[in-house]
């Protein structure tokens, strides 16, 4: 197991654990993508980047080269949506919508730009699930690890709109992506699982949810070196 991550603030060498327990940044930069064309980083949302930023050089790392095919999750609850809002606000006021913001709003934006940029031909799936959106990734890449002998998957939300306050405030976007193979993780997912069981957090807001992950995936991947 191999995962990135990216929070607001967070450098080289810093544990995300940090940033998850510290205030709110008080403004964002989103990353840079040096590693793509300008042309191709125009296209990305805000969001798109984050995302990007994690699973672009996992996938340069282990997928690339790799001759089996691999597969793609990319599992968020509310998707870009800043974008959404903005799409929503236009039509209500302009009665029109941009057929490029409506392209770029929908959930499976993401999991197609990155297929073009990176030419990836493989298996890309787009899912939301709530409250359990990390688990039912992990439950998803389980059972996809079935057939693939890597599955990339990154969990990911953006800074949620006042209007979506009530329904769990995001302060700020995040992105984390893990690399997965068949040989050694496919029991990740139930392993999750208990872990949600026992830390009482499964219905958690979703960053207690990312705090407690995180946590678990340095305990998972010390394991391993053990």
């Amino acid at each position: 197991m191999d995962y990135s991550v990216w929070l607001p603030g967070l450098n080289p060498g810093m544990n995300p654990l940090s940033i998850l327990s510290s205030a709110k940044p008080d403004s964002i930069e989103v990353p840079k993508l040096a590693f793509l064309p300008l042309m191709q980083r125009r296209r990305l949302s805000s969001l798109g980047r984050v995302v990007l930023s994690t699973l672009y050089p996992l996938f340069d790392k282990y997928g690339r080269g790799n001759i089996s095919p691999s597969s793609v999750i990319l599992a968020s609850r509310w998707g870009d949506i800043q974008l959404t809002v903005k799409a929503l606000e236009e039509l209500s006021s302009e009665k029109t919508l941009s057929p490029t913001g409506f392209s770029t709003s929908v959930h499976n934006a993401i999991g197609g730009l990155f297929s073009m940029f990176a030419h990836f031909t493989g298996n890309i799936t787009s899912m939301a699930a709530g409250e359990n959106t990390i688990g039912s990734a992990l439950t998803e890449a389980k059972a996809q690890l079935v057939e693939y002998p890597l599955v990339f998957v990154s969990i990911y939300e953006d800074k949620t709109p006042e209007v979506f306050d009530k329904y769990g405030k995001i302060p700020f976007p995040f992105a984390v992506t893990l690399v997965l193979s068949n040989e050694t993780d496919r029991d990740c997912a139930l392993a999750w699982k208990e872990h949600l069981v026992a830390k009482n957090v499964s219905d958690a807001p979703i960053l207690t949810q990312l705090y407690e992950f995180l946590t678990w995936l340095d305990t998972e991947r010390r394991h391993e070196g053990e």
